[in-house]
């Protein structure tokens, strides 16, 4: 008999973030499909699985911080809540390792830019083989 504590640890994490994600879309195809129903039902529904498929996907959290970036006035009602209590849970979380919040997002800024530069020049042609 397969359980989980037969699954070596590589499996299970492999198996985790496609679970997390085929799972958080499920979540939101229940709240659409509970839009109909009064009362706050389909807005927690919508959120949730929301988060659990912008914590699994990669391509989803490109999508939101694309999104929030370009359209602020859009987005940031959506989550805006969220985002502030983020950042002042991590912040609160390098105060308590003792390690300066600043120089932590000031190295993931920098390697941001990093990747974008890049980025950039590795789609740069030269002059003459364009």
């Amino acid at each position: 008999m397969l359980t989980v504590a037969s699954l070596p640890r590589v499996e299970i994490a492999r198996l985790r973030r496609p679970a997390l994600q085929a799972s958080g879309w499920l979540v939101m195809g229940l709240g659409v499909l509970s839009l109909p129903i009064p009362g706050p039902v389909s807005t927690p529904l919508l959120a949730v699985g929301g988060l659990m498929v912008l914590r699994s996907s990669v391509s989803a959290r490109r999508h939101y911080v694309r999104a929030r970036d370009h359209a602020p006035r859009l987005v940031r009602p959506l989550f805006g809540r969220f985002d502030a209590w983020r950042h002042r849970h991590r912040a609160a979380q390098g105060a308590a390792q003792g390690a300066p919040v600043h120089a932590k997002v000031l190295a993931a800024a920098n390697d941001v830019a990093a990747n974008d530069s890049a980025r950039a020049l590795a789609f740069q042609t030269p002059a003459g083989n364009a």
